[in-house]
């Protein structure tokens, strides 16, 4: 009898252990001012990048999600309203500009694209050069694929 209550003591210790013990699932955490991103340690993403399945998000000094453009480290980066940085082809404001599809930072100057070498200025934006004609659905997605033209 001493043992069977030796026994459910020692559970009953270890179940209040490890109820004041905290574990978090890493994930984004939406709050009242804006999207956040959860590491499994409990500690909010500050200043630095998030791969989440294969798709990059940026979190600022205030551990919220960045969408829009993002400078950092001299370098231009875009991402959709959800977040997710982009790359290749994006019309932003009636201006053309390309994402290198691994880096996803804005490329400027010379870059060849589908055999044809365009001009980005310092801004991103093409220049005069050959440009890039894409139809775009109303949501920004591309409705089909890009074509080269000329001005």
């Amino acid at each position: 009898m001493k043992k069977k209550y030796l026994a459910v003591t020692a559970l009953s210790i270890a179940l209040a252990m490890g109820s004041a013990m905290s574990s978090f699932a890493a994930g984004f955490v939406s709050t009242s001012q804006g999207v956040k991103y959860q590491w499994g340690s409990g500690d909010y993403c500050t200043n630095n990048w998030v791969n989440y399945k294969n798709h990059w998000f940026f979190f600022g000094n205030d551990q919220l999600m960045r969408t829009g453009w993002i400078q950092r480290d001299n370098t231009w980066y875009y991402t959709a309203d959800t977040g997710e940085l982009q790359g290749g082809i994006m019309k932003i404001n009636n201006n053309v500009y390309y994402f290198d599809t691994n880096t996803l930072k804005m490329v400027t100057g010379p870059y060849t694209y589908n055999g044809v070498t365009y001009n980005f200025t310092e801004n991103g934006a093409t220049d005069g050069g050959p440009y890039v004609y894409t139809e775009w659905n109303s949501d920004g997605t591309i409705r089909r694929g890009a074509k080269v033209g000329v001005r």
